[in-house]
């Protein structure tokens, strides 16, 4: 029992240095999922965080002349170190697809339960931007976008969206809008996205502690074998 105690001990200091990229790439998860730019300060973060976690998972071994240098240990030792930079992987996938599930909720309910605003906007600018490709490698329809101007508060802005036909310069319509004004919304989403996030959101975060549980399980079973 002394033993275990003494592996968890060593086991758990370990897990908080290689769930730190986790941990530091939920602010840039976040802004990303919901196609917000991202600051130099969480970048420079998630850098440091991501060496922090390298240095952790490489593990030291005991010294010469000792057990670990026994060819069967020092296999499962190796074995051990890939286990766990496998399971501080999955956690890192566990943590930030809750994330992204989380954000993609909160998103859709807000703009389901709230109605978007809306302005009028003026289309300009409309021109050819491709074709569609068609099978056999030929190309088939043409493509067009269109520049939508509008005002909110006094400022002015602009966003190039894709359309079936191009208008003439000047056309008028009306946008949703997001972000207090800056950007269009062009579909509200289903009645079923808000569920499906939510679901999604939850296995997530049961996900979360067992990936660590099992993350912390492999660091003690490597030092078992170092």
């Amino acid at each position: 029992m002394a033993r275990e105690d003494f592996g968890r001990r060593r086991a758990w200091p370990a897990v908080p240095a290689l769930a730190a990229p986790a941990v530091a790439g939920v602010p840039v998860v976040w802004a990303w999922s919901l196609d917000r730019p991202v600051g130099a300060g969480p970048l420079w973060l998630c850098a440091a965080a991501l060496a922090v976690g390298a240095a952790a998972s490489v593990r030291p071994g005991r010294g010469a002349g000792r057990r670990a240098d026994h060819p069967g240990r020092r296999a499962r030792g190796a074995g051990g170190d890939a286990a766990v930079r496998a399971w501080a992987v999955l956690l890192s996938a566990a943590v930030w697809g809750t994330v992204f599930a989380t954000a993609q909720a909160v998103h859709t309910v807000q703009v389901r339960v709230h109605e978007p605003r809306s302005v009028g906007a003026v289309v300009t600018h409309c021109r050819v931007t491709g074709r569609q490709p068609v099978e056999g490698g030929g190309l088939g329809a043409r493509t067009y976008g269109c520049t939508y101007r509008w005002t909110v508060d006094g400022q002015e802005f602009s966003e190039e969206r894709p359309v079936d036909e191009p208008y003439p310069d000047g056309h008028e319509v009306r946008v949703w809008l997001e972000d207090g004004g800056r950007r269009m919304v062009t579909g509200r989403p289903s009645a079923v996205a808000a569920p499906f996030w939510i679901v999604l959101a939850l296995l997530g975060l049961a996900a979360v502690p067992y990936a660590t549980a099992r993350l912390a399980g492999q660091v003690r079973e490597a030092d078992r074998w170092r």
